[in-house]
């Protein structure tokens, strides 16, 4: 049992290891540990993704979104686009996918001042060809224990400019976050995140999903009342995707050779019979 939240902590908790960077046992396979450690490596100052959470804390958001993505990126390599790309299509049905190009995590564009001007990052982003043979993508913010933040952003000018210039917002809805009467909180800056890649790569479409378990205490609510108060034609750029949902029509359709990563993942994140959620 290691201490927690932080390195520097005292504390004893039950949901950190010890030494998780050089043993990578918070990782559901080599592959994963291996790009985990790549990308601390690689991390940029504008970049905040921690590097005692991501390989200690055993019921952090962010090691789970890599141990459920690495194994996709692992069969991209493998030269698998046929396999992943079905298996996105039946998470997925309403997104258009067609092919599966490349799957990120922690992905946030160097030029920050050109997008949200915040360290606002994807969890993970999804990158397609669609049905119209276009590029496409899909940014998921994945929850497990945590939920979405409630403070508002602190330098707000680039996230009005882009509430403004994407008109995606009911009337009074955009009048409220213009004038501070409502926070810029996190949920809204993943979307706007999202929409001003969309529009600055010039993709033909992209959508915002947040992962989270079922029983995820917040979700539902978070991703209802952001739908709410978009216009009615854009309500379809935000949903919630339960990871029972994700992992059960993953395992349906993954080779059994490139399975045991995801039961793995089932077993450690989704067996509450024996979890420390409870």
């Amino acid at each position: 049992m290691g201490v927690g939240p932080y390195r520097s902590s005292k504390k004893l908790q039950i949901n950190m290891i010890v030494d998780g960077e050089n043993t990578g046992h918070n990782f559901v396979n080599d592959f994963a540990f291996k790009y985990a450690k790549d990308r601390v490596e690689r991390k940029q100052n504008i970049e905040t993704f921690d590097e005692y959470r991501l390989f200690n804390n055993l019921l952090s958001s962010q090691p789970m979104a890599f141990n459920l993505f690495c194994p996709f990126m692992e069969m991209l390599e493998k030269g698998k686009e046929k396999e992943v790309s079905s298996i996105f299509r039946a998470v997925f049905p309403d997104k258009g996918i067609k092919t599966v190009e490349q799957v990120e995590l922690e992905y946030l564009h160097t030029d920050i001042e050109n997008y949200l001007n915040d360290k606002t990052a994807m969890d993970a982003i999804i990158r397609y060809i669609d049905k119209e043979g276009k590029k496409s993508f899909i940014a998921i913010e994945t929850k497990y224990t945590d939920v979405l933040g409630t403070n508002s952003a602190s330098k707000t000018m680039l996230h009005k400019e882009w509430i403004k210039r994407l008109a995606e917002f009911k009337k009074e809805s955009e009048e409220e976050l213009l004038n501070n009467k409502k926070p810029i909180s996190q949920i809204y800056r993943n979307f706007l995140l999202a929409e001003c890649y969309r529009v600055l790569e010039g993709a033909n479409n992209c959508y915002s999903v947040v992962l989270a378990p079922a029983q995820h205490p917040t979700t539902k609510e978070e991703v209802k009342s952001l739908k709410e108060e978009l216009k009615p034609e854009f309500q379809y750029k935000i949903t919630s995707v339960t990871l029972e949902d994700f992992i059960e029509k993953t395992l349906e359709i993954c080779p059994q050779n490139e399975n045991a990563p995801f039961v793995y993942f089932k077993d450690r994140y989704l067996d509450f019979s024996n979890s420390v959620m409870r």
